[in-house]
């Protein structure tokens, strides 16, 4: 997603999306924890794209009009500062979130696919902090001490479907925060996001929250990738809510500037009575 990034400099061809389309038919759906699998079951090439993803769109300066903001205050507001954070089609972002969410307690990073959270956990062990991840600090008045001390809570990866019903072993109980950043959008339709979204709610804790944001793909993105997610809208997110009992806590559009791949983003946050 278009979060914080250097000038264009690479082929179309590279890393865009962080979903590897192509491969996702692939992929295991059944839940795993990422230390159980070999590191020789991995895929170099999906590792590299995975890397070439996290450098490309959350390493450089923050750029300003393209929702970030929005989406770091609403975490802000609506997260809760949980115990138990569970973030869905996590990728290689769940640090940078983390800087909005303030999480306290263990935090369970979930997605399709190993690679992607292989790169994430050695992102996470090191030190490196990168341009926009300092100025998203700025931004919500925190510091480094805020990012190191979310490197060194509990955390576990998850390889498991976020789109479909789930459950993690030994969280039963539920979670604090359940989010799903630029996740749901990947569903093939409203159908299947109503299904993604409702999985999410039945995971949340009593009193828990839901958070998220959807990106709409440009035309030419859903050309390049044949994925066409303009059924999101704020109306469809804010009706999945209703359905699961959930109380709209925000819920806005935000237009996306001079962005080749995405014209908008929906930012969410729902919360459970209990």
């Amino acid at each position: 997603m278009a979060q914080c990034r250097p000038p264009m400099s690479r082929p179309v061809t590279d890393a865009i999306g962080g979903w590897l389309r192509e491969a996702d038919g692939d992929l295991r759906r059944d839940h795993r924890l990422l230390e159980q699998i070999a590191p020789s079951e991995l895929s170099a090439t999906h590792l590299a794209y995975f890397e070439d993803y996290r450098q490309r769109y959350f390493n450089d300066r923050l750029i300003p009009g393209q929702g970030v903001e929005e989406i770091q205050s609403m975490l802000l507001q609506h997260g809760g500062s949980p115990r138990n954070w569970a973030d869905l089609g996590a990728g290689v972002t769940t640090l940078y979130w983390s800087i909005g969410v303030s999480p306290t307690g263990s935090i369970c990073a979930c997605d399709l696919v190993p690679e992607a959270l292989h790169v994430l956990a050695g992102f996470k062990e090191s030190a490196e902090l990168p341009p926009c991840y300092g100025e998203t600090l700025g931004l919500l008045g925190k510091t480094p001490a805020d990012i190191e001390a979310v490197r060194r809570l509990s955390w576990s990866y998850h390889v498991m479907d976020c789109l479909a019903p789930w459950t993690i072993p030994g969280r039963e109980a539920g979670f604090d925060l359940v989010t799903a950043v630029g996740c749901f959008g990947l569903a093939a339709d409203a159908g299947a996001y109503r299904v993604a979204f409702q999985a999410a709610c039945d995971a949340l804790a009593p009193a828990g929250r839901l958070a998220g944001a959807d990106w709409i793909r440009s035309a030419r993105f859903i050309d390049m990738e044949g994925h066409d997610n303009r059924y999101l809208s704020a109306s469809l997110a804010s009706h999945c809510a209703r359905e699961a009992g959930l109380t709209p806590l925000r819920v806005q559009e935000v237009t996306i500037s001079d962005d080749p791949y995405y014209d908008a983003v929906i930012v969410w946050a729902f919360g459970s009575s209990g």
